[in-house]
């Protein structure tokens, strides 16, 4: 038999001291946030000692994380750097075998075409059916021998004699100084904004301006930096030809 309570019995259940609200599973206990303004001072204190106590938690887990990630890249690094340190020294000794293998051919070839070929950045070697080449070379910068300052005093010279037209002379001087930043590593010029300036020289019209343009130009001079080894050669694959390429370069 089924007993059923009624509306008043239902609110006459008291909850006793020692009885654990959390326990009884109500709906509105579940979904309700907690009042903070109805906690007693213990109940306020119990509250930020827990909070106080994952936060702890969750710093030390994060320090914990760092540290193993720091770990886990050391060995990393101790696991492949030696290898590829013995790499890039077995390329080295090959891409230098390699210009010293060319030197016969190179020689030859000054005597065919004239010895300004060897002044050439790069040489490359092809097979007469196009499947396999080969170019050695080195990669060039654009350096400046020093006398460019002169030019570059020429050219603030002439932005001097813009002073007739204040905003403008203002807004050229700013762009032409912007070209003349040197550069922040190499403390020269960069070579592609002395082109860019170069091209100002039909709006200016100004002998001053050019002559300070080409003395910039003529301190340009090329300087010869990295070795490289670059080609490819056509290869069988599951009957398929394919065109493999490399490129090596070397300090």
């Amino acid at each position: 038999m089924k007993t059923f309570l009624n509306n008043q019995q239902i609110n006459n259940i008291t909850v006793n001291d020692h009885q654990n609200l959390s326990s009884m599973n109500t709906t509105d206990t579940n979904q309700n946030p907690v009042d903070v303004k109805q906690l007693t001072d213990e109940q306020r204190k119990d509250l930020m000692a827990q909070l106080a106590a994952e936060e702890k938690a969750a710093r030390d887990q994060k320090k914990k994380d760092k540290q193993a990630f720091k770990q886990l890249q050391n060995e990393f690094l101790d696991k492949n750097i030696d290898q590829l340190i013995c790499l890039q020294n077995s390329l080295e000794d090959h891409v230098k075998n390699l210009f010293k293998d060319y030197q016969p051919v190179l020689d030859l070839k000054k005597m065919i075409f004239g010895e300004n070929i060897e002044a050439q950045e790069s040489h490359t070697m092809t097979s007469e059916d196009g499947s396999r080449s080969i170019c050695i070379g080195h990669n060039v910068n654009i350096a400046f021998d020093g006398t460019e300052s002169a030019g570059i005093q020429k050219i603030k010279d002439f932005l001097v004699t813009l002073s007739s037209d204040y905003e403008n002379a203002q807004k050229l001087s700013k762009a032409v100084n912007v070209l003349l930043k040197p550069n922040g590593k190499t403390g020269m010029l960069n070579p592609a904004r002395i082109i860019q300036l170069a091209q100002m020289k039909d709006d200016f019209k100004s002998e001053l301006f050019n002559e300070g343009v080409e003395i910039i130009q003529s301190a340009q001079h090329k300087v010869k930096s990295t070795m490289y080894v670059s080609g490819h050669k056509i290869v069988d694959k599951d009957g398929i030809p394919k065109k493999v390429t490399f490129r090596f370069t070397i300090e």
